[in-house]
């Protein structure tokens, strides 16, 4: 079992608020790294990817099916076709979660350029 200090309400209340500020401290910093991971710049996709769907193969604008965001998901397995943690087997569960509109969730087990 471990041990602990113990101390007066005063010595937990000056240890309490230190330690806000160094919680404060870390929250500022991580928004910051926040916001320059959002300021970097973007990558134009040169290459024609094609993917393997349940309806055949597809680019990459067809995987987005003129949406503005595409949420991806990889599968933990090398069963690609409705595997338990994939977004094809989720859908065909019916446990795919609801997505913000203008996104649209897909499952990516291989591209090929």
């Amino acid at each position: 079992m471990t041990s602990h200090e113990i101390g007066t309400r005063e010595q937990w209340l000056k240890a309490r608020l230190e330690l806000l500020q160094a919680e404060k401290e870390l929250t500022r910093r991580s928004d910051e790294l926040a916001r320059r991971r959002q300021e970097l710049p973007w990558v134009r996709v040169d290459k024609e990817y094609r993917f393997e769907t349940d309806e055949g193969s597809a680019s990459l604008a067809d995987l987005f099916r003129g949406r503005s965001q595409l949420v991806t998901r990889s599968p933990r397995s090398s069963n690609t076709r409705g595997a338990p943690n994939t977004t094809t087997g989720a859908r065909r569960r019916g446990r795919l979660p609801r997505y913000p509109r203008g996104r649209h969730p897909k499952a990516l087990p291989r591209a090929r350029p």
